[in-house]
């Protein structure tokens, strides 16, 4: 049967939500006493079923298997998981990533879509594997997926991998480029020129045209195009504008910063909170 990828999985929730809004009051009180139930059974007929801990947000989770010594992940650290997801029902298999490899995503940041997801890795140490059993309105909710049914309650089986800070993130980026940093602010602005321009730079106040295009650290694009922009005006992000000051007319450059350059705690549109950007720049 056909799997759900959680990059699919960001798409729906984007459509359409996933399980905050309760349509029928009483149907959702009934599935959740159901869920409630099945989840029990399960946990029941487990061996390890003495471990079992209730969440108090709703979920439960045993974990498989523990190490004291390891990092928890903290708000806004990128944490990477090895996971598959199952439906409780049935046992069926719903929810991996393509290639059953890793995936990271921002702590806290509402990127998964899936509240329960969100909260596994607050409940988890690098180098731990554990159990989670979420009930619907911490899954996929009221509404029928691919081969998810409606008000299904799902088993994730995950391992915590390692959890990187913003600044580790944009530290092992760097390496993995073998980039040359020409410039590092105190606040993690990163500069990496890729020509060799002379002259004075843009600073405040001053009208440009800015070539750009904004990708994610996995290098997948999410904006590009060409802009004019006035320095130090606000209308770009801190981490755009501050790059564009301390370059040349003329001048290619690579930049990176973290989510306090970026879009914060909030995020924009498809750009999650927490998140770390990476911009190609071109001044015109």
């Amino acid at each position: 049967m056909k799997r759900i990828s959680l990059a699919l999985c960001f798409l729906l929730s984007l459509a359409v939500g996933m399980s905050g809004c309760m349509n029928d009051d009483n149907q959702d009180e009934q599935k959740i006493v159901e869920n409630e139930a099945a989840i029990e059974a399960y946990i029941k007929a487990d061996s390890l079923a003495s471990k079992a801990i209730r969440d108090s947000i709703g979920l439960y989770y045993i974990t498989r298997k523990a190490n004291p010594n390891g990092l928890r992940p903290k708000l806004g650290d990128a944490a990477t998981v090895k996971f598959t997801g199952y439906l409780l029902a049935n046992n069926t298999k719903v929810l991996s990533i393509p290639g059953d490899s890793s995936f990271s995503f921002p702590v806290g940041g509402g990127a998964t879509g899936l509240p329960g997801f969100e909260r596994t890795a607050f409940l988890m140490k690098t180098g731990e594997k554990a159990t989670f059993l979420l009930p619907f309105y911490l899954a996929f909710g009221q509404i029928e997926r691919v081969n998810i049914p409606a008000y299904s309650a799902i088993r994730l089986e995950i391992e915590l991998i390692k959890t990187r800070t913003e600044i580790q993130q944009i530290d092992d980026f760097i390496a993995k480029k073998g980039f040359k940093v020409s410039e590092r602010t105190a606040e993690n602005l990163v500069i990496i020129r890729t020509n060799t321009v002379t002259g004075d730079t843009t600073g405040v106040g001053k009208s440009v045209n800015v070539k750009y295009t904004g990708k994610f650290l996995s290098d997948t694009k999410f904006d590009e195009g060409t802009i004019p922009l006035t320095t130090g005006a606000g209308s770009v992000i801190p981490g755009f504008d501050k790059a564009v000051r301390k370059m040349r007319k003329g001048e290619k450059a690579i930049v990176v910063f973290p989510s306090p350059l970026g879009y914060k705690t909030t995020g924009y549109k498809t750009i999650p909170p927490y998140t770390v950007l990476q911009f190609e720049l071109e001044i015109l």
